[in-house]
């Protein structure tokens, strides 16, 4: 057993093999424990490390940082302390969340991920949502593309105001520009305008608030995890008569089931596809069509996540898997070996890979 201090809690992880290093993050229901087969098939080639995330495991209990931000905060900490400046990471439910917002605040510390088991939802709007990353989107009923405006057009070329602020509130409102990301009201552009032409701040502030309500009362994860623990997250996910529910069993109750409320509070289904969409290194997207816990992203969420990113973003929904694709999916090992050696993931080969229909 290995371990290091990071901010005062005692984070415990664990390397197996020599070689181009790669990360293993755990979920909600488990700890690093569950990695070792895959640790034993890959450290002949990679350095592998796992670790106990904050509030699992054998890491320090410490509910001031079991939030998603404190746990990249961590791992960011990590890498550092053992030397580590660039890796491939696999991150699983949480883990999965976690390396997400690794990567997008260290762009060059992460080679490519593959991520299992991640919440993604559809948020409701993604026939006018315009995808990050991109300023086109195809049209629901041909082929060509129409560009989105910004808050930049709706204010005009120069950044004034012809209507008194109403287009910019109504753009602040409705998301537009903004990827359906809010954004604060004091983060928003200065304006110059012209003498006599005037902002309506208090619409504009109320705007925004009424975004902010709107974002927290689609929060499905937080729904997902109202009133459970994480014994009964794992009771969905195996029968008390297989192996896989004892063994995950020990380490279940050693976390704190705090860190379901914890971790899941500020989630945001738009806001969280359009950060992978953000995210420049390949993705390998992996979920079981028979997860318990998080539904299997629908055709449109998929379409959305890979428009003008099919070499890039590669999603494999699973036949018969459940949450733990690599527990329960024979070939996973065979599937994380070709994620990590391949230089295109798009020439991954497998039977379920998603694909995009004609629309």
């Amino acid at each position: 057993m290995s371990a290091i201090t990071i901010g005062g809690d005692l984070i415990h992880y664990e390397k197996l093999g020599r070689g181009r290093p790669v990360i293993l993050v755990h979920g909600w229901i488990g700890s690093w424990r569950y990695w070792i087969p895959l640790m034993q098939k890959l450290h002949t080639s990679f350095s592998v490390y796992t670790l106990d995330l904050i509030g699992f495991g054998d890491s320090s209990k410490n509910e001031n940082h079991y939030s998603v931000e404190k746990q990249v905060a961590m791992l960011e900490t990590f890498l550092d302390q053992l030397g580590i400046p660039k890796a491939a990471m696999i991150g699983h439910g949480l883990g999965a969340m976690v390396t997400l917002q690794f990567a997008l605040r260290n762009p060059d510390k992460v080679a490519r991920m593959m991520l299992s088991s991640m919440p993604l939802y559809d948020p409701g709007d993604l026939d006018d949502r315009v995808p990050a990353g991109t300023r086109q989107m195809l049209t629901a009923n041909n082929d060509r593309y129409s560009l989105a405006p910004s808050i930049e057009e709706a204010l005009g070329a120069d950044k004034t105001v012809a209507n008194s602020g109403d287009d910019l509130e109504k753009t602040i409102a409705s998301g537009s520009g903004t990827s359906g990301m809010y954004t604060p009201f004091h983060e928003l552009p200065t304006i110059n305008r012209p003498v006599g032409e005037r902002i309506d701040r208090d619409a504009l502030r109320k705007a925004a608030e009424e975004r902010d309500k709107k974002k927290f009362a689609n929060n499905p994860l937080n729904n997902t995890f109202k009133n459970t623990s994480l014994i009964n997250l794992l009771e969905k996910c195996f029968d008390k008569k297989e192996p896989e529910y004892d063994k995950l069993k020990v380490d279940v109750e050693k976390s704190d089931d705090k860190v379901l409320s914890l971790t899941s509070d500020d989630f945001d289904a738009g806001t969280t596809l359009d950060d992978l969409r953000r995210i420049t290194a390949p993705i390998l997207a992996i979920h079981g069509l028979d997860d318990p816990i998080f539904r299997p992203p629908s055709d449109d969420v998929w379409h959305y996540l890979t428009l003008n990113k099919e070499d890039v973003f590669v999603p494999i929904p699973l036949e018969g898997i459940r949450h733990f694709p690599m527990l329960e999916h024979d070939s996973f090992p065979r599937l994380a070996t070709d994620f990590l050696t391949l230089p295109d993931i798009s020439k991954i080969e497998i039977r379920d890979r998603w694909r995009r229909r004609s629309r």
